[in-house]
């Protein structure tokens, strides 16, 4: 789960920050986007939110301001 964190953050900084992928989404976009099971996605987007790393829009995540933030905690 750690490492699908670092993915979902990679990503969302290559996208300015925003992701149309949420808790919501479907699991073959999922799978296509990285490689995982709706599940494992649903843990690391948990961890991150618990993290205050992201925000749910609804549709979507945003990646917030935090730079203190690690993968390990």
């Amino acid at each position: 789960v750690a490492s699908l964190s670092v993915q979902i953050v990679q990503a969302l900084e290559r996208n300015g920050g925003r992701l149309e992928f949420d808790d919501d989404s479907s699991p073959e976009a999922i799978r296509a986007a990285f490689g995982v099971s709706k599940k494992a996605f649903k843990q690391a987007l948990g961890k991150l939110y618990k993290s205050r790393r992201i925000n749910f829009l609804k549709p979507g995540i945003q990646l917030l301001d935090n730079t203190t933030w690690s993968p390990g905690g």
